[in-house]
């Protein structure tokens, strides 16, 4: 992550980027994760 804070966006994850793993994170309950569309989907 870049900023930490939030700021610059590279955090953001949800169906509408409406989560920030730097801010809301980074331990999440399995339910939320299971909400997420990018779980479990690794890129490069």
């Amino acid at each position: 992550m870049k900023c930490g804070v939030g700021l610059c966006g590279s955090c953001c994850i949800g169906e509408n980027n409406d989560v920030s793993v730097c801010k809301d994170g980074p331990i999440f309950s399995s339910e939320q994760l299971k909400q997420l569309p990018q779980f479990g989907d690794y890129k490069k």
